[in-house]
């Protein structure tokens, strides 16, 4: 008598948390069963019903391989209830794929948990198929993106390695032209005309405007390349910004350009690569000279704030339209103006600077106005180095 009540009151008790969890089971979104031990439906949710379009009379009480046609009859699912789910008792987002024949082929996450000393299986579903597809999608999508980069890398190393080789054969017999160009001028072989000398001079002229495109190309082949390292130190670059005028100021002198340096009050101390930094001052500099017209002034300013040592450049030329800035360091990008022909130049001196301040963790901008002029201003990292000077303006 003692075991038969012993086995009622397990019953009702099974019974209560049957009623229990089916309570829990309908206020659930997600497909939900209840199996026994031997994994036949005890219920399932409204949200089952609606999901995979099956009647209540087929349902309870059949075995879940058996449901609809036996669609839910997969080795995956076996493995997990039958092996799996008694080993672990809890089992969290184990992915089954099925074929349903009104449904189609759906991608499921279930989540499934004994209790009741494995007398009950509690079974979520969710169907993933919508996003196991865009995962899909995606991953190929980006699979895609991951082989046209690695090309395009591919392409942009070969055309790097080409434009250092190139450059670098056509720099030997650059050179040795220039050399004789000089001898022939300097009447080596003899005398020579006027009219010798003239033609002399615009093929020695040419020779240079040539080198200093094949020296542009190597830069930029080796910035492109990260095959520049900076040597930093504390630059006084009030200093350094006059250095790079007095080396132009013949430049200027010819052109009847005026060129004004304000110094701040205290020196203004920058920690950059001293000789890289010299390069990128001495191409604005030299770019303030070329666009703008004999006798205009070129104003030079040296500043700084808490965080960043900075150098304006401003001049009176051509100027720019606001939508050709944007072009202004791009790689081979020319702005056409009145002097753009007249100068010349690779298109590439400023692509070079701006990746040289990147490299600073420094910045530059420009401001310009079509026949008004324009601004360049740099900026890079200060160097904890500072003593005050008298207050003065330099002019070339």
């Amino acid at each position: 008598m003692k075991k038969l009540s012993a086995q009622e009151n397990r019953i009702n008790e099974l019974q209560n948390q049957l009623v229990y969890y089916k309570e829990i089971t309908e206020t659930v979104r997600e497909p939900f069963i209840i199996l026994d031990s031997e994994l036949h439906v005890i219920t399932v949710n409204q949200a089952f019903y609606k999901k995979f379009k099956v009647r209540k009379k087929d349902t309870y009480g059949r075995l879940i391989y058996e449901l609809g046609d036996n669609q839910w009859d997969a080795p995956e699912l076996r493995e997990l209830l039958e092996n799996i789910l008694p080993r672990h008792r809890v089992l969290t987002n184990y992915e089954v794929t099925l074929d349903f024949p009104d449904l189609g082929r759906k991608t499921m996450l279930l989540n499934a948990r004994q209790v009741d000393s494995k007398q009950l299986i509690l079974l979520a579903i969710e169907d993933v198929t919508e996003q196991s597809l865009l995962k899909a999608d995606t991953d190929l999508s980006t699979a895609n993106l991951i082989m046209q980069r690695d090309r395009l890398q591919a392409l942009n190393d070969a055309k790097d390695e080409f434009i250092t080789l190139a450059s670098h054969q056509l720099r030997t017999p650059a050179t040795i032209v220039k050399q004789y160009i000089g001898m022939l001028n300097d009447e080596y072989a003899g005398k020579i005309t006027k009219d010798q000398k003239k033609m002399l001079d615009i093929a020695y002229s040419s020779n240079e405007r040539q080198l200093m495109i094949i020296e542009d190309l190597l830069r930029v082949a080796r910035v492109d390349a990260g095959k520049v390292y900076l040597e930093k130190s504390s630059c006084d670059v009030g200093r350094e910004v006059a250095a790079v005028i007095n080396e132009q100021a013949i430049l200027f002198k010819g052109r009847g350009q005026l060129v004004v340096l304000n110094q701040p009050a205290r020196r203004v101390y920058a920690h950059v690569d001293q000789k890289l930094m010299h390069m990128v001052l001495e191409n604005l500099l030299d770019n303030a000279g070329k666009y703008s017209r004999s006798g205009k002034q070129i104003t030079v300013d040296v500043r700084q704030n808490e965080t960043y040592a900075i150098v304006s450049f401003t001049d009176t030329g051509v100027g720019m339209r606001k939508q050709d800035i944007e072009k202004l360091f791009k790689k081979f990008s020319r702005i056409e103006n009145p002097l753009s022909v007249e100068v010349g130049g690779s298109g590439l001196g400023l692509y070079w600077a701006k990746k040289i301040l990147d490299l600073h963790n420094g910045t530059i901008g420009v401001t310009s106005k079509l026949n008004v002029g324009s601004t360049f201003t740099v900026t890079t990292p200060i160097a904890i180095n500072s003593a005050p000077i008298k207050v003065e303006s330099s002019v070339v």
